[in-house]
């Protein structure tokens, strides 16, 4: 046993006079708290956001987590961070009873210890990481640390302990029940299991140029924090056709007109939003954790309103890639090259990346539109329809043009990110229309769950 883990485990056991946790106490239980400062009358945000850009550094480096798995990992964490903060939060309440199995520990600690929050958050963090990262959790340990030298200023020896212990308590409850979710749990490692593959005229192939196999067909079966299986439906796609004057062959054109031949505009969007490349940016999904970032920057806004923004986009993008994949698989329809390939032009590539790679999964809906738009939906709830903001997420890039782009509101920018889509080559216009819809539909259900009094 190294230095710091023996440290930790005799802190563990000093504790047990300080704090006393207990999953089955019955709610009349009271949490008692003296001189404790509330969630939001913590000014600084970085305890959310540097985890989020650590989480990033280690889901930009592997394919296996992109792009559904990095979704449910940074849900349960998001989850688990807003229950340690609730009893720092008079103005919220616990969402764990709308998830049966989800057992929160009750908090009962002695007067005269203080809950410093971002202790405990960030002590929740790194346990919920530490787990659902542990060949690769070292590339960011030294965060928990460096985080917990910020905030333990001023604060004595017990209530540094009891912090940490509570924020390890909840984490611990939240991780064992994101184990009960047989499809989503450590679904890094099951990345082509066997699927009904339909063989009708234009449904999904393994596609030029790697031929690929179809990437994590089971996920539209795993679990969601806000929507139900209805939820999930999206209108049956254009009806497949080789017809020149077809609406399903003039989409298909649009996709080849735009990508081959497409204005220095469309260009600049399409690179700007595609995020498809591991060990070349964050994914489509943690792109919205990047500019959650920003916005927070921007307004300056407490911890508080911080955390309850995060665990809402994190929740929201877990339930866009289940129920994305969920219709992805169902319709199984094919990406625009294999059309492009066949009745227009047998050369062609799509515009992402030199090779014309091509995501390995079905095309219809987007997975990048429908997480741009359940994120955008909690945004705009949080911080109005008229926030206006320059995205610099690729700012300074040399390989693609980053430039940064302005936006007059959320909505314009998930509506941005889902027409990209098209100018790269990789999607119909059917595929970002539907997704949009899809996923300003799940952000809305995200926003009615009961986070407020």
């Amino acid at each position: 046993m190294n230095k710091l883990n023996l440290k930790r485990s005799i802190i563990y056991l000093m504790l047990v006079g300080i704090i006393v946790l207990v999953s089955s106490c019955k709610k009349e239980n009271v949490i008692v708290i003296s001189k404790d400062k509330n969630v939001k009358d913590y000014p600084t945000v970085e305890i959310i956001t540097s985890w989020n850009s650590a989480v990033s550094k280690i889901e930009f480096a592997y394919g296996e987590y992109r792009p559904c798995p990095i979704t449910s990992v940074i849900a349960y964490t998001a989850l688990a961070n807003y229950e340690t903060a609730i009893p720092g939060m008079p103005d919220y309440l616990s969402i764990a009873d709308n998830y049966q199995g989800l057992n929160i520990p009750k908090l009962v600690i002695k007067t005269g210890i203080e809950i410093n929050w971002p202790i405990a958050i960030n002590a929740c963090s790194a346990y919920m990481y530490k787990h659902f990262f542990p060949k690769d959790y070292g590339k960011v340990a030294p965060l928990e640390e460096q985080l917990l030298a910020i905030y333990d200023k001023n604060i004595d020896e017990n209530s540094k302990l009891a912090s940490i212990a509570w924020g390890q308590s909840v984490a611990e409850a939240v991780y064992n029940f994101s184990k009960s979710d047989l499809v989503t749990f450590q679904g890094y490692l099951n990345l082509f299991p066997t699927y009904a593959m339909k063989t009708t005229p234009g449904c999904w192939m393994p596609t030029y140029p790697d031929y690929s196999g179809g990437k994590f067909p089971q996920w539209g079966k795993g679990r969601t924090f806000a929507i139900t299986e209805l939820d999930k439906s999206i209108p049956d796609p254009i009806p497949y056709s080789t017809d020149k004057n077809s609406l399903y062959y003039s989409q298909a054109l649009e996709v080849y007109n735009r990508s081959t031949n497409g204005s220095a505009e469309d260009k600049w969007i399409a690179e700007f939003w595609s995020d498809d490349i591991p060990k070349l940016t964050f994914s489509p999904a943690m792109r919205w954790l990047e500019i959650a970032k920003q916005v927070f920057d921007l307004t300056q806004c407490n911890l508080e309103k911080a955390l309850v923004t995060d665990t809402k986009i994190c929740l929201a993008l877990n339930d866009a890639a289940v129920a994305c994949w969920d219709q992805k698989y169902k319709y199984q329809v094919e990406r625009p090259v294999s059309y492009i390939r066949n009745y227009i032009d047998p050369n062609y590539k799509t515009y992402l990346t030199a090779n014309g790679v091509t995501p390995n999964f079905p095309s219809y809906p987007s997975g990048h539109g429908t997480f741009g738009a359940a994120a955008a939906e909690v945004l705009t709830y949080e911080f109005g329809p008229d926030f206006a903001m320059t995205d610099r997420c690729h700012e300074g890039r040399s390989e693609f043009n980053g430039t940064p782009r302005p936006f007059s509101s959320f909505y314009s920018m998930a509506n941005e990110n889902a027409e990209s889509r098209i100018p790269l080559g990789v999607h119909f216009r059917m595929d970002a229309k539907e997704s949009l819809d899809l996923g300003y539909r799940i952000g809305r259900k995200v926003n009615q769950l009961p986070f407020g009094k």
